[in-house]
């Protein structure tokens, strides 16, 4: 059975795998109590909210490498939910070979939270393979969410480059006479203002290319060469996901947002790049 703490001995935890990328380590704080050991949910313990912790980032991230991440509180109806926590593990696979080798999601950080300001950790039931049955946080997922509490964290240019899959250093793109021809599939952009004497990092966001094309890779294949073009470009997008250069070795692409408007790429001949695929990724700046 899960202890009764207080809501002061619970901090979220910083979501997946950021701790490796913390700018400053150790600027994150959780709470110096230690958290009440968890289990099933007392019978006396009647919650008034859940807390939930964002397992990801926000799609965003600003110049300044700032990344936010939220605390959500759910209220309602908790009895389902409850049941679902209290519920019996299943018992174990008699054959374990056939239980397979899965990858598991990461684990959500969360908590309940009574009237008195008492909280508790509520353990998961076990399916027979030995892996937990969240189903009762899909449960309190269900509820309405009351109010958020946005956390933040500032993670370094290796962290950008992990959490929204492009480089917040900008490398000049050299000409090559090459047709792009590797497969381009990003899920995150660079923004550079390009203004000064050198492209200054601007902001950052995660991207879907289902909101552009199904086929990036036909996309890029069916593009005309740009003609010659000499004018500046303020606005620059750049990708380094799912893409492989000619060396085999991980690349960046490149998207005038204004000017040429092409499609760049180290070694590569410039690309024209379509309005549509422009103006898509310019939204996606925010």
């Amino acid at each position: 059975m899960a202890s009764i703490g207080s809501v002061d001995d619970f901090t979220c935890a910083l979501p997946q795998d950021v701790g490796a990328y913390q700018r400053f380590p150790g600027s994150y704080a959780p709470s110096t109590n230690p958290r009440p050991i968890p289990g099933t949910v007392p019978d006396s313990f009647v919650p008034a909210e859940a807390v939930v912790c964002d397992i990801d980032l926000a799609p965003r991230i600003g110049a300044d490498g700032v990344a936010t991440y939220f605390e959500r509180h759910y209220s309602g109806d908790f009895g389902s939910a409850i049941q679902a926590f209290n519920a019996p593990s299943a018992r174990r696979a008699f054959l374990p070979g056939s239980c397979g080798d899965y990858s598991l999601a990461a684990p959500v950080d969360m908590w309940l939270v009574d009237a008195d300001g008492r909280a508790v950790q509520p353990s998961y039931p076990l399916w027979d393979c030995g892996f937990e049955n969240t189903t009762a946080l899909g449960e309190v997922l269900e509820l309405p969410e009351k109010y958020a509490i946005q956390h933040t964290v500032a993670i370094d240019a290796a962290g950008i480059e992990y959490f929204y899959h492009c480089s917040p250093v900008y490398s000049a793109p050299v000409d090559g006479t090459e047709k792009i021809d590797f497969p381009f599939w990003p899920s995150g952009f660079c923004y550079f203002d390009n203004v000064g004497q050198s492209p200054a990092f601007a902001n950052a966001s995660m991207f879907s290319t289902s909101d552009i094309s199904p086929d990036w890779e036909a996309l890029l294949s069916g593009l005309e060469h740009a003609a010659p073009c000499s004018e500046r470009s303020n606005s620059i997008a750049t990708s380094s996901s799912g893409m492989m250069s000619l060396d085999g070795t991980t690349a960046q692409v490149h998207v005038e947002l204004d000017g040429c408007k092409r499609i760049l790429a180290d070694g590569y001949a410039p690309l024209a790049a379509p309005a549509y695929l422009v103006d898509s990724i310019a939204a996606e700046r925010g």
